[in-house]
């Protein structure tokens, strides 16, 4: 009975065992799932993590390299054509050379033109240098800035940058004018001869340089100056947003959240701070590139200039078409230079105070900052894939500001001619402006570039815009210029407020609204006071306020001006929307 019993408990005990031992192994099975599973995800995390940095850094900075010295390369074969053919030239005018050419007159008249052209050559090889290597040196001096969370000052910056393409230019001539300035083929008194003219073409090459040059950082200068408040700007908005990520960051860091390095959420107060950073980041990136892009009218007129080469791609020929593109290339290198630099700007700043909050918490949860600068660098590339495709609502919504204007002048003349402009700040000046240009014909211009691609501001990437010149295009710089202007002239207080608020509305709804005014019969059009910033409404803008027929008998003059049959616009249709009763009194 006992051995039964000790059998039976034995056989028990083995069953438990064995099932116990099974438990184990699914265990161990789940447990091996699980962990393989997590690192899959790791590694698919790193591998992306690895190629984004290479995208970021590696991809770039090689392009960068072969870029820059195809550049030095072709800048060299300038230099060494346009020496050859000034000496070739001078050659054939010497008395000495005439009976060695069958038909002297047609050998004249052909060097005369090959000279022409490397002139042409020269000076845009080294227009196109000079705004490539601004545009990497600008990059890569900001990078090291942002990683350093250190700033230099602008002037330091540009000094710096100024003589690295300084050195780098005079090396390069300095190898070819060497190279090219005597003959080595020729002997006795031929080579003396030859090179007393390539002598003298070299001489005559470095006082075309020195020419050049100072048209050049004319044609620069002027383009920097009419985007600097903009570039200020942008910097500025870059600070806001980088600061309320990183404090919505450091606020997930105190509260020991598990994904305390992943910028998804956060306090509600944290999220609304990052939205509207975001959203004035996005406005001031608009700006920016859209004011770069107008000026391309005039630092193509200041090429044309410099090089001869007429910018007529249609009737041109191949050769001087090819120096087109050379150019265009070097009004991309300039907008992204302008683009980088103030965001670069914006990070380095931010970053710097950033780090001295986080003095006393540990070197892992100090390196989480560099989350922030990837996550401002990708909302950067992502929001410039989308400027272009406002071009259509912002120029619509021009338009129909433009009518108002324009039926308003009167108004507006009064009111500002009787001291009261001080109450419409910046607006005042923008309708003023504004209305001016209602009797101005609209061309047609270029998109943000010349070409049909932009390169990625932090990537090597290439973005495709659109090429084609339209009068949506003229509307856009036409708009883009006056506030530009005016942003100049209302650099801070309550003027730069209204005319930052007008700016984001003029991408979406617009500015104008329709409402019934008090004392008065029928609908009228006047700006709205919550589409400028203001939380109530403002009795000046009413004051200004005109009667809808009358406005919208000036849009169609406006748009029949635009000859509509042509230009599919939108704004053709656009009418203020229509704030039903009650009145608008501001929220």
């Amino acid at each position: 009975m006992m051995d039964a019993q000790m059998e039976a408990l034995g056989a028990k005990i083995e069953a438990q065992k064995q099932a116990a031992a099974a438990d184990i192994g699914a265990a161990d099975a789940e447990s091996a799932a699980g962990f393989n599973a997590i690192m899959e995800t790791v590694k698919s995390e790193l591998d992306f993590a690895q190629e984004h940095a290479d995208e970021k850094f590696t991809t770039l900075e090689t392009h960068m390299a072969d870029q820059r010295a195809e550049l030095d390369e072709a800048l060299g074969a300038a230099v060494t054509n346009i020496n050859d053919k000034i000496a070739k030239q001078a050659a054939l005018a010497d008395s000495r050379f005439s009976k060695t050419v069958k038909d002297i007159s047609a050998a004249r008249k052909e060097a005369a033109e090959e000279v022409k052209y490397a002139r042409k050559e020269f000076a845009t090889d080294l227009a196109a240098v000079t705004s490539h290597i601004k545009e990497m040196d600008t990059k890569l001096t900001g990078d090291v800035e942002v990683v350093a969370g250190m700033m230099i000052s602008h002037q330091a910056q540009q000094t710096k940058v100024n003589r690295h393409v300084s050195a780098e230019i005079t090396r390069i001539e300095k190898l070819m004018d060497i190279k090219f300035s005597q003959s080595t083929r020729s002997r006795g008194k031929l080579r003396k001869i030859l090179d007393e003219n390539k002598r003298a073409a070299a001489e005559e090459v470095m006082e075309l340089d020195g020419l050049f040059k100072g048209k050049i950082a004319k044609i620069r200068s002027q383009a920097a100056d009419d985007a600097r408040s903009a570039k200020r700007d942008l910097t500025e908005a870059t600070k806001k947003m980088y600061e309320s990520l990183a404090h919505a960051q450091k606020e997930q860091i105190y509260a020991n959240e598990e994904a305390a390095n992943k910028i998804a959420t956060y306090s509600k107060t944290s999220l609304a701070a990052v939205a509207d950073s975001k959203a004035d980041f996005e406005d001031r990136l608009d700006v920016l590139t859209n004011t770069v892009a107008a000026n391309h009218k005039a630092v193509e007129h200041g090429f044309e200039v410099l090089t001869g080469v007429q910018r007529d791609l249609a009737n041109s020929a191949e050769a001087d078409r090819a120096l087109l593109r050379v150019q265009n290339e070097a009004l991309n290198a300039d907008m992204q230079k302008a683009i980088t630099a103030a965001i670069q700007k914006g990070e380095a700043d931010a970053k710097r105070v950033a780090q001295r909050a986080r003095e006393h918490l540990s070197a892992e949860k100090k390196a989480m900052l560099i989350e922030i600068t990837n996550t401002v660098e990708d909302t950067a590339d992502e929001l410039f894939k989308t400027i272009q495709g406002k071009h259509q609502k912002l120029a619509d919504n021009y338009l129909s500001l433009k009518a108002y204007a324009a039926t308003a002048e009167d108004k507006v003349q009064d009111y500002v001619g009787k001291g009261k402009g001080r109450n419409l700040s910046s607006l005042g000046d923008l309708l003023t402006n504004v209305a001016g240009l209602s009797k101005v014909e609209v061309t047609k211009a270029e998109g943000l570039s010349p070409t049909d691609h932009l390169p990625a501001i932090f990537t090597a990437k290439q973005i495709k815009v659109d090429a084609a010149v339209s009068k949506i295009n003229g509307l856009v710089n036409e708009y883009v210029e006056v506030v530009n202007g005016v942003r100049m002239r209302w650099p801070m207080g309550l003027g730069k407020y209204l005319l930052f608020k007008l700016e984001r509305s003029m991408s979406k709804k617009g500015v104008l609204q329709v409402d019934k005014v008090e004392q008065k019969a029928g609908n009228w059009v006047y700006i709205n006071g919550h589409a400028v910033g203001l939380s109530s409404k403002l009795k000046d803008f009413e004051g200004l306020a005109v009667r809808m027929a009358h406005y919208e008998s000036t849009l169609a003059k406006l748009t029949a001006a635009l000859s509509g049959k042509t230009e599919k616009l939108i704004a053709a249709q656009k009418k203020p929307y229509f704030v039903p009763a009650p009145e608008y009194e501001g929220d």
